[in-house]
């Protein structure tokens, strides 16, 4: 679509004082590292040109036409004279740090090469420090267009922080409400500002935290489903698997431990069988706030979402209890065992002992705290099994590395997982 010399010419453009306020540069830059991508290095050699010669172009006609013709632009366009304004501004308090990071300041740098020739900058010194800038303010863009074309999900870190993002949007929302009343309160000289702010602040928490749980909990079901999908019908190793779940889809979060597998077609049963209950999820059920009081008074609260591979559990289970103590366990859909051929899933099994405050997908909210020995739970679940279902296959196999309690995991295990049988 850009060849060579379009790509100049929107570059040039783009730099060019009177056309860059019709034209934006940010496509062509973005179409230069498409292409650097597949190796073709003159898309980027042709917006480094056009932007050093429109730059200088702007320059020379605010050094030969001077104030006249910035009289003239700010009357033919009249936005352009905040810009204008504050640019004045700033190449006087900072002119060499303006040239050079002027591609950097929004609307700023439609007009900075046109100032500094009015404001007679000499052309070495213009020269140098905008040159500068413009690689700056190329690269940013060609960079963006590299990794589109790459592919930004090669980039880990990258994705995690794009995930954190999404999933904070909720807190991010309650915090800039918080922050603007306070600053209008400010501006207003509202008395006790400070104690209406903290209202303010914890009220736009709380709804944040409201709704989560009962708005957008479950908006992600059909992807989540057809994800499962995917995922149960494809060959895997099971020491291959990830053994660590999380309190949201990015894994900025400690993690909890995965510690058991089933091999069947479903552990609905085998857990109904043993006695015990079935949870509701918030993201699997829809559910009500007078659900919650209800399941509450039942001592059997909707579980909160544990995330494997950024999926919710597709079922959960708990011992009967009360509302502070409680084992309970998450299962979700594994694949199939590339060595047996078996259908398996896998659980994450723990147990609940009081309430925290905690970070949690996106929020900051009152959850359980989990025993961090998952390896106590893991064995009582084992001689569960073999004294009310002895005819189930169970064993404990070591299928990843000792795990200690640390900055980046809620539990500590010896690396053994509980493997139960159907077959």
């Amino acid at each position: 679509m850009f060849e060579g010399f379009s790509l100049f010419i929107g570059a040039l453009l783009d730099a060019l004082i009177g056309p860059n306020l019709f034209v934006p540069g940010e496509p062509f830059l973005i179409a230069a590292g498409y292409q650097l991508h597949q190796g073709v290095m003159t898309g980027v050699l042709a917006v480094l040109l056009g932007g050093f010669i429109g730059d200088q172009a702007s320059y020379f006609i605010g050094r030969k036409l001077g104030m006249p013709a910035q009289k003239r632009l700010t009357k033919w366009q009249p936005k352009t004279r905040r810009p204008i304004a504050r640019c004045r501004h700033l190449m006087f308090k900072k002119g060499n740090y303006v040239l050079a990071f002027a591609r950097l300041l929004g609307p700023v740098a439609w007009v900075v090469p046109f100032i500094a020739g009015t404001q007679k900058i000499t052309w070495q010194r213009f020269t140098l420090f905008s040159s500068i800038g413009l690689v700056l303010g190329v690269t940013q863009f060609v960079a963006w267009g590299y990794l589109l074309s790459y592919g930004v999900e090669r980039f880990p870190v990258i994705a995690q922080v794009q995930t954190f993002a999404a999933e904070h949007i909720p807190s991010i929302i309650a915090i800039c409400v918080s922050g603007a009343f306070y600053l209008i309160g400010r501006k207003l000289r509202w008395r006790f500002l400070f104690t209406k702010f903290t209202a303010v602040f914890v009220l736009s928490m709380l709804y944040a935290n409201y709704a989560h749980f009962f708005f957008y909990a479950d908006d992600y079901q059909l992807e989540a489903n057809a994800k499962t999908e995917l995922i149960a019908q494809t060959e895997i190793e099971p020491t291959k698997v990830s053994f660590k779940v999380y309190p949201g889809k990015s894994s900025i979060f400690d993690a909890q431990a995965v510690n058991v597998f089933y091999y069947g077609e479903n552990p609905r049963n085998l857990m109904l069988e043993l006695g015990w209950i079935e949870n509701k999820t918030f993201s699997r059920n829809d559910l009500e706030f007078l659900d919650y009081i209800r399941l509450l008074r039942d001592n059997t609260p909707p579980v909160s979402d544990l995330y494997w591979n950024e999926i919710p559990q597709e079922m959960a289970f708990q011992l009967p209890g009360n509302l502070m103590k409680r084992s309970h366990i998450r299962w979700w859909q594994a694949g199939i065992d590339s060595v047996n051929k078996q259908k398996f899933w896998v659980g994450a099994l723990s147990y609940d002992d009081g309430l925290q405050l905690t970070p949690y997908s996106g929020i900051v909210t009152v959850l359980h705290s989990v025993d961090p020995n998952v390896d106590a739970e893991r064995d009582k679940f084992a001689a569960q099994i073999n004294t009310q279902l002895p005819s189930k296959q169970v064993e404990l196999a070591l299928l990843k590395p000792p795990v200690s309690l640390d900055e980046e995991h809620d539990y500590f295990t010896d690396g053994r997982v509980l493997l139960v049988s159907d077959w």
